[in-house]
C-alpha cells in the first residue's frame, strides 16, 4: 500500500468514528439522559413511586422498596455502578458521584484536564437515610441503618448504625439498640 493510499484512509476515519460516536449517542446515551431528566424534574413521579423504576431503566441497581427525592443527580453514565438496597431514603438535592479525576498524579505544571478519570462504585446499604443536598463521592458504601445529614460531603465510607454530619462527614452519633435506650 502506497502512502497515498494510506494517507486516504486516515482522512476517512474521521467521518466514520464521528459517525459511530453519533449513533452510539442518538440509540444509547441520549435515551439514558431523557429518562433520567424525566426522574429527576417531575415531582409527581414520587406518589406514584415509578422514579426508582426509572432509575432500573439507566442501570441504576435497586433493590426493593426505596424513595428518591426530586432533582436528586447521578452519573447516568456511569449507573451500573450505583447499588440501592431495600428502604433506603434519599432526600431532594442529592449527588452521586461515581467518577472523579485521579489528582495521586497531578504535579506542578500538570494540566488538570488531562488527569484520567477514577470510576469507583457506590453502595447504599438496607435502610439508610441521605439528607437533603448531600454529596456522595465515588467509592464509598453507606452502611446499614445509617444516616447522612443535610448537606453533607461523604468521602469515606459510613459504618452502618452511625449517624455523620459535616464537610468532610464524621460520625457525630452512634445508634444504639432499643434494649440501651431502656436503661
Amino acid at each position: 500500500m502506497t502512502k497515498e493510499k494510506l494517507k486516504e484512509k486516515l482522512k476517512k476515519l474521521p467521518i466514520l468514528f464521528y459517525s459511530a460516536r453519533f449513533l452510539r449517542n442518538m440509540f444509547i446515551l441520549y435515551p439514558k439522559w431523557i429518562v433520567f431528566k424525566t426522574a429527576k424534574n417531575w415531582v409527581v413521579l414520587n406518589y406514584i413511586r415509578l422514579r426508582p423504576w426509572l432509575w432500573k431503566l439507566t442501570g441504576v441497581k435497586v433493590q426493593g422498596k426505596v424513595n428518591i427525592g426530586y432533582d436528586v443527580y447521578y452519573d447516568v453514565n456511569c449507573a451500573k455502578m450505583i447499588t440501592i438496597e431495600e428502604g433506603v431514603w434519599i432526600a431532594s438535592r442529592v449527588i452521586l458521584l461515581c467518577h472523579k479525576r485521579d489528582s495521586s498524579i497531578y504535579f506542578i505544571g500538570d494540566d488538570y484536564n488531562k488527569l484520567p478519570y477514577r470510576f469507583e462504585e457506590i453502595v447504599l446499604r438496607k435502610g439508610c437515610v441521605v439528607g437533603m443536598g448531600s454529596i456522595i463521592m465515588p467509592g464509598v458504601t453507606v452502611g446499614a441503618g445509617a444516616m447522612v445529614g443535610a448537606g453533607s460531603v461523604v468521602v469515606k465510607d459510613v459504618p452502618a448504625w452511625t449517624i455523620v454530619a459535616g464537610n468532610p462527614a464524621k460520625v457525630i452519633k452512634q445508634i444504639l439498640p432499643k434494649e440501651s435506650e431502656i436503661k
